[in-house]
């Protein structure tokens, strides 16, 4: 397990009590968040069916692929599995757990928002068990997700230290010659060196292909005067944290100094009013305005999210996204709510992850906060010489 059984024991309880405030009387679970959170289960396999399910009282179940026993023995404290070979139907398995807890006639939630139930499986299940009452959970086990735990803080601190050391070791292998894959290459096994886990993959765009946004690198080769743009991810026990960087090979272009200075101040302002109690929609603002009273993006079209909540996570999704900052963003902040906060224009941007502390925000991710030109990459070389 990735932590103490009493951190678990606390988000069944927790999970037990808001179950309780919206009347159901079981969850079933399929994503792979929702799953990790509660059991503490992982595989690599969730493509096959997984099922987890947590009454409002008695004894939790999982319902697993027979090859994903082991992963089950190594992974979770969940004791009372239905296992299911390939050639017999989870679907089934699924319904002899449920009335042997003596549910079938109960008020079920679902993550309906969930990757894994599909509309296929939940077609069969809602046939599988005609007098149960299927209830989205209305996102329950995001929200219970938010603040994290001094556990889970721990966890975020070894993601943000190797995504530091990915992140430098891709701009320093970034060369005139330098070929994308190389620098993915130094990025890569700085990350697992530093104890990040998988996924390994990321944003690695240079020259015009800066311009994507979310690009994977390619056989292109880096030459000077050419832009980059990198984003990458730290994880540890699938907890992530994300760092975003960019900058050129030579000098930086006037345009490039206005638009580094304009977004990483627009951003340090946003960040510095990030502080238990404050509303969302102001920090987002003190981030979006600059931008637009800049003319660099339009206030009718300028309507991403400049920050969103990072942790735990699975792909294909890159956060929680349960909290987002964008102009019409309803929350406030507290302690332990852990955002990425980033921001770009015409291929330079910046971004870092940070936690909401009691006073303020720790930043997760420490790498030097500038555009990267020959002088600040020359520096970064030098510094990492060192350690």
């Amino acid at each position: 397990m990735y932590f103490e059984l009493d951190e678990y024991k606390t988000r069944v309880a927790t999970t037990r009590e808001q179950m309780a405030r919206d009347n159901l009387d079981l969850l079933l679970l399929f994503g792979q968040e929702a799953t990790c959170w509660l059991s503490g289960f992982y595989t690599h396999g969730h493509f096959a069916y997984i099922a987890l399910g947590l009454p409002r009282e008695g004894e939790p179940f999982l319902v697993l692929r027979k090859m994903e026993e082991q992963a089950a023995d190594a992974t979770t404290w969940v004791e009372k599995r239905y296992i299911y070979h390939d050639h017999q139907d989870p679907i089934e398995f699924t319904r002899q757990a449920v009335v042997e807890a003596g549910l079938g006639s109960a008020r079920i939630g679902i993550d309906k928002h969930s990757w894994y139930l599909t509309l296929e499986r939940f077609e069969q299940l809602s046939a599988a068990l005609p007098n149960a009452k299927f209830l989205g959970e209305n996102r329950m086990m995001e929200k219970l997700r938010i603040i994290k735990t001094p556990a889970e803080l721990a966890l975020l601190r070894v993601a943000g230290h190797a995504v530091d050391t990915a992140m430098e070791a891709a701009i320093c292998a970034t060369k005139p010659g330098a070929g994308e894959r190389e620098i993915a290459s130094a990025m890569a096994s700085a990350r697992i060196m530093a104890g990040s886990d998988l996924p390994i993959d990321g944003v690695l765009t240079t020259g015009a292909r800066t311009l994507q946004g979310h690009g994977p690198w390619t056989d292109k080769r880096i030459e000077g005067g050419e832009p980059f743009y990198y984003e990458f991810h730290g994880i540890r026990s699938h907890y992530w944290a994300r760092s975003l960087r960019s900058g050129v090979l030579g000098n930086a272009s006037p345009r490039q100094v206005m638009l580094s200075k304009l977004l990483i101040d627009a951003q340090d302002a946003a960040i510095n009013l990030m502080k238990p109690g404050v509303d969302a929609r102001t920090v987002d603002t003190a981030c979006r305005e600059p931008i637009v009273a800049a003319g660099v993006q339009d206030r009718e079209t300028y309507r991403r999210r400049i920050g969103y909540c990072l942790g735990l996570n699975f792909r294909p999704t890159p956060g929680e996204m349960i909290l987002e900052f964008k102009p019409d963003a309803d929350f406030k902040l507290a302690p332990g709510m852990v955002f990425l906060m980033l921001v770009m224009a015409e291929g330079v941007g910046i971004g870092d992850t940070v936690v909401v502390t009691e006073t303020g925000v720790e930043y997760l991710t420490k790498l030097p906060r500038v555009f990267f030109d020959d002088a600040e990459r020359e520096r970064l070389i030098a510094t990492a010489a060192t350690k």
